[in-house]
């Protein structure tokens, strides 16, 4: 009797060890399924991030060079849709890049449309004045501004003005205003095509705004979504991973008004 009653409990113990190492192993394996399956996750999330980015690009460029809006790649894993906005002042009547120009830099504002293919219009700015705006709080710098124009008889010209707003570091013959936030060119010549404004000494976040009138485009911001997915066992595909990029174009300087940047003119004040 005891023998048979040992033998029992052996057996009961035998049946428990080999309930616990059952579920040790099928929680492992559950464990590792597991894992495995979030690694796949994280490729598949790699790869189309890639593939995404790549279309946005590839979106971009197709778009520059046809015009078309809607890209798709050669094996069709991949997409692309862009839009366009145009860069100016929206009808605020300011022109304001929110950009930082550096010490010797040049900031550029068209006061003049372009045609589709690029090419200047006759569309002028036509207000009397417009006020730059430097965004000094301290360490103030000097401007140099010029006014790029075409006079009645069609020449192109260009007027020059420079302004100190530091009592300390000056450029020699322009004009000494002090701290002040911003300086006003009036009147601005007839028929503009372009302002280009320089800080001297300091960097600075330069902005322009006229009197009640609105500027030309500036040019135009292009966005491309790209999209992506990976086909795991070729009828399956996983949903789409989306990647966004922007790039902007402003219009180019054209070479003929280079003639007035080098040209030894003196500066104007007013």
């Amino acid at each position: 009797m005891k023998n048979k009653i040992k033998n029992n409990l052996r057996k009961g113990q035998v049946a428990i060890i080999v309930m616990l190492v059952s579920a040790l192993l099928v929680t492992v394996g559950l464990s590792l399924s597991k894992k495995t399956t979030v690694e796949t996750k994280i490729d598949y999330n790699e790869e189309a991030l890639k593939k995404a980015f790549n279309a946005a690009e590839s979106g971009i460029d197709y778009y520059l060079a046809t015009g078309q809006k809607t890209y798709d790649s050669d094996d069709n894993l991949s997409e692309a849709n862009v839009t366009t906005e145009n860069i100016g002042d929206n009808g605020s009547g300011i022109l304001d890049f929110k950009e930082f120009t550096p010490a010797n830099g040049v900031q550029y504002f068209w006061l003049v449309n372009h045609n589709d293919d690029g090419s200047l219009g006759n569309n002028y700015f036509s207000g009397s004045m417009i006020t730059v705006t430097h965004g000094w709080t301290s360490n103030y710098g000097s401007l140099e501004i010029g006014v790029y124009y075409k006079n009645a008889l069609g020449v192109y010209g260009v007027k020059r003005y420079g302004y100190n707003f530091d009592t300390s570091s000056k450029v020699y013959n322009f004009s000494d205003l002090g701290n002040v936030t911003n300086v006003t060119i009036n009147p601005i010549p007839s028929n503009p095509i372009l302002m280009t404004v320089t800080p001297i000494f300091q960097g600075a976040n330069i902005s322009i705004s006229g009197n009640g009138f609105t500027f030309p485009v500036q040019g135009e911001k292009i966005n491309s979504v790209g999209s992506a997915g990976v086909v795991f066992d070729g009828t399956q595909e996983e949903s789409k991973i989306n990647k966004k990029l922007s790039i902007e174009r402003r219009y180019k300087f054209p070479y003929f008004l280079l003639s007035g940047i080098v040209s030894e003119t003196s500066v104007l004040s007013q």
